[in-house]
């Protein structure tokens, strides 16, 4: 009975066996061989980009402004700070430049004092009365100007007082010279009476009416009175030399006193122009310890920060940035990717102040390939690169997401495509080239 029963009742698993059979490996091979065949044909013809990667700023197509300053001097105050946007006039900082403003009072009060001296010493070189000061200057320093009027005054009693002698020296060499005249016509007369009694002594002496001493007498008075009008005949024009020579002092003090005035106005004149230089400068330093942007822009690079600090000549004290230009994107290209890199390529910039998984990047273009290389801050050797971006914001919405002048960027400058299949047999052609051929 138990015999039939077995016979009858198979074992359970070989009825699973039966109703299931396990498949063979060559029924699981063609599913995967199928998977790689369609992996391996992917590959080959699936395309990824090459990108030479290289990290960026961005900058404005025009050079940025390094501020500067022509003296130095202490800051007094900051108006601004790091990254602020700053327009055209604007002051950044205030300077303390010691003792540039009471050079600018001390030079305006010599200015003017000069000023009022020019107008006394014309009114001495042309001979007027009075100095006509102007009277906004005599009001501004009334002190000066009454001196001045004195100096003038003085000036002048000094001359009248030279000038009055020598005119009274020429009225007395005139009266000379009257008396003189005078007394040529009176011995003229003598002589001309005494010619007359000679002339009658002579026919009296004939006639024997006469005594020949008393004869004698009458030509001795002529000959003495002849030789008296030949003595003042030659005096009168010694005299009116005298005269002439007197009037001649009087003009030369006079031109004297005028040639002096005019020498001292032209040393005054060039006194003036120096002062008012001086007083150009000293009015423009002062403008300058107000340190102003010269354009539209941000401010980057604050070298000074606090109130106090010193700042010396010429030394850079910030930087900034000017807007309203196109934006581009300056990368610093590997030495390792300049072969793959030309100008025409298409770029992808990441700007790092927003999330590239979220918003994205720009499409851009590369505008400029430097032709050798610079050296950055750690002595590591790299080409310039400029990319123009399509568009100065993230996204479709102008003004929402812009990119700014200093931010950061990673670039990918697409420089090829190759097949996934490339990718892996890369490194293993690599590796079969380089591999076991060291010495």
């Amino acid at each position: 009975m138990e015999k039939d029963t077995l016979e009858k009742d198979p074992d359970p698993l070989e009825n699973m066996l039966e109703k299931h059979p396990v498949p063979t490996w060559r029924q699981a091979a063609w599913p995967v061989m199928a998977l790689i065949i369609l992996g391996v044909t992917w590959a080959n013809f699936a395309k990824l980009d090459e990108v030479a990667v290289s990290p960026g700023n961005v900058i404005p197509l025009g050079k940025s402004k390094i501020i500067q300053h022509l003296e130095g001097g202490i800051i007094q105050d900051i108006f601004i700070k790091e990254g602020d946007l700053v327009f055209a006039g604007k002051t950044l900082m205030q300077l303390d430049l010691g003792s540039s403003g009471a050079n600018i009072e001390e030079l305006k009060v010599r200015l003017d004092s000069e000023r009022l001296t020019r107008v006394r010493l014309e009114a001495e070189a042309t001979g007027k009365k009075q100095p006509d000061f102007p009277a906004e200057l005599a009001e501004r320093i009334p002190l000066q100007a009454n001196a001045q009027r004195r100096t003038f005054d003085a000036r002048k009693r000094q001359l009248s007082a030279g000038t009055a002698i020598l005119r009274e020296l020429v009225k007395q060499r005139k009266l000379e010279v009257d008396e003189l005249t005078a007394k040529k016509r009176a011995v003229e007369g003598n002589i001309k009476l005494t010619t007359e009694r000679f002339n009658i002594s002579t026919e009296l002496l004939k006639d024997g009416l006469t005594s020949r001493v008393d004869h004698l007498q009458i030509e001795a008075e002529m000959t003495n009175l002849a030789g008296e009008l030949q003595s003042i005949q030659a005096s009168i024009p010694r005299a009116r030399a005298a005269v002439s020579e007197a009037q001649r002092r009087v003009g030369e003090d006079e031109t004297r006193f005028r040639r002096e005035a005019q020498d001292e106005l032209n040393k005054t004149e060039q006194t003036i122009a120096r002062i008012s230089e001086l007083l150009k400068k000293a009015e423009e330093q002062g403008v300058r310890a107000e340190i102003k942007s010269p354009i539209d822009g941000i401010v980057i690079n604050l070298a000074f920060t606090n109130i106090g600090n010193v700042i010396k000549p010429g030394e850079p004290i910030l930087e900034i940035v000017p807007t309203g230009e196109n934006l581009v994107i300056e990368s610093r290209l590997p030495p390792t990717d300049r072969g793959y890199v030309a100008e025409g390529q298409s770029a992808l910039v990441k700007i790092s102040t927003y999330d590239y998984a979220r918003y994205g990047g720009l499409d851009g273009e590369v505008i400029l390939v430097a032709p050798d290389t610079s050296i950055d801050e750690d002595g590591n050797p790299y080409f310039r690169v400029v990319i123009q971006p399509e568009k100065s914001y993230l996204g479709d919405t102008p003004g929402m997401l812009p990119i700014m002048p200093g931010m950061e960027a990673t670039v990918d400058i697409r420089t090829g495509q190759k097949t996934v299949m490339d990718y892996l047999v890369k490194p293993v052609l690599k590796l079969k080239e380089e591999a076991f051929r060291e010495r």
